[in-house]
């Protein structure tokens, strides 16, 4: 008769050797900080023989949300009224659901590297949050541009008031790159460094290829791929409409642009308020190497291009004309993941929470819903914008009231903040 097989050697996993531990934590913060908060609460011992991610300093980078993205529940409620957020990871595919209750009281205006940036209705204090350890980090400085007015204002912790940085500038897209904040010209097509400050001038770091055509005739976004920055140029060949995408690398120590043919396995998600790069490897439903965006001045926007052949393709947008003019909006589902990136990069849209294929399928008609967007992007008043009367000579904005009661008011989401 044969021995009964030895019991299985009991172990202590609470107890592993703190070397083990933090080859553990290293792989698993390559991954995504929320794997990592998840070790720690295991146990008591895991969790004092790592570091908390709670660092309001943020000064490793690895604890910050990368990868996730915000969704759009795309029911016309606001995620700051719904105190709630559904986050989607690019990479992995995960979906988390977060109630949040420090949205009360707030608006989100942006998101930056993950984190959500907020202002207080109420004070107009301006403040990040963590959405999965509720950390409020330190803020460095705080850099609002304005879509509308060529002008550049900052708010820094050393410092009482808002003061100009910039004048006489516009831009049409900014990016938030390796902590510092750059943005493309409106005119010149030129990438500049918009903070830090470099002796109160505005550095060009590079300048897009005249043979694109006329500054004005051009469309240009800013994205982060891959840990390089990217420069898209939307152009047109030989005719009325854009037709053309050309991609450049940002080459910052060599203030040099270099041409990309192909994005590879990534896909782009574009707009003014923010882009995204994704990774169509886990995503059956994106193709790779192709620009998602809205075409401007198009009846039915949204448009896929192809770096492959070259193709734009229009995609189709619910028909929601028969809806009576009465009635409560209701939105079409299901959606795509394509659908919720795009919403994700137009955050005028994503924030009154509504997709951004529907928004430009509703009748204008429709009094009720117009009625409640518009009270739902009322204007923020952010206070002690001091300007002096040259200040204001020099600006040459045709509405000067608003400086002239030392405010400034807040539109859309050029915000942009600096860690």
């Amino acid at each position: 008769m044969e021995a009964p097989a030895p019991a299985p050697e009991e172990r202590d996993w609470t107890s592993l050797h703190q070397d083990i531990t933090r080859l553990i934590t290293e792989r698993l913060l390559e991954e995504d900080v929320t794997e990592y908060i998840a070790f720690r609460g295991v146990c008591t011992h895991w969790r004092s023989s790592t570091p908390s991610p709670r660092d309001p300093t943020l000064a490793d980078r690895r604890f910050h949300p990368r990868g996730w993205v915000a969704l759009c529940e795309g029911t016309g409620v606001r995620p700051v009224d719904d105190e709630a957020i559904t986050f989607f990871h690019t990479s992995s595919g995960k979906v988390r659901r977060l109630r949040l209750r420090e949205l009360r009281g707030q608006r989100i205006v942006g998101f930056t590297d993950g984190l959500i940036l907020l202002l207080d209705t109420a004070t107009a204090a301006v403040r990040v949050l963590h959405p999965f350890t509720r950390v409020v980090p330190q803020l460095i400085a705080v850099v609002i541009c304005f879509p509308n007015m060529p002008v550049v204002i900052c708010a820094e912790p050393s410092r009482k008031d808002w003061r100009i940085i910039h004048s006489l500038i516009q831009f049409t897209n900014t990016l938030t790159f390796n902590g510092r904040l750059y943005g493309v010209t409106r005119v010149k097509r030129q990438l500049v460094q918009v903070y830090p400050l470099n002796k109160r001038v505005v550095p060009v770091v590079a300048e897009v290829p005249k043979e694109l055509g006329c500054p004005r005739s051009c469309r240009y976004y800013l994205v982060e791929s891959m840990g390089a920055m990217l420069v898209a140029v939307l152009h047109k060949i030989s005719s009325e409409k854009f037709n053309a995408f050309t991609l450049f690398k940002v080459d910052l120590s060599r203030h040099e642009l270099t041409r990309v043919p192909s994005l590879g396995d990534r896909a782009l998600f574009l707009s003014y308020d923010r882009c995204l790069s994704v990774s169509t490897m886990n995503q059956p439903s994106i193709s790779n190497n192709c620009i998602h965006f809205a075409m401007p001045m198009a009846r039915y926007p949204v448009t896929v291009h192809s770096l492959s052949d070259g193709s734009f393709e229009s995609l189709s947008v619910p028909c929601l004309d028969d809806k009576p003019a009465v009635g409560d909006w209701t939105s079409v589902q299901p959606y795509t993941l394509a659908d919720h990136l795009l919403t994700y990069c137009h955050h005028r849209e994503w924030s009154r929470g509504i997709m951004f294929n529907e928004l430009h399928s509703i009748c204008s008609c429709w009094n009720k819903l117009s009625k409640k967007t518009t009270e739902q992007d009322s204007e923020v008043v952010v206070p002690r914008l001091r300007l002096t009367p040259e200040q204001l000579k020099k600006l040459e904005i045709p509405n000067l009231f608003t400086f002239m009661t030392s405010v400034a008011t807040i539109r859309g989401n050029r915000s942009r903040i600096i860690e």
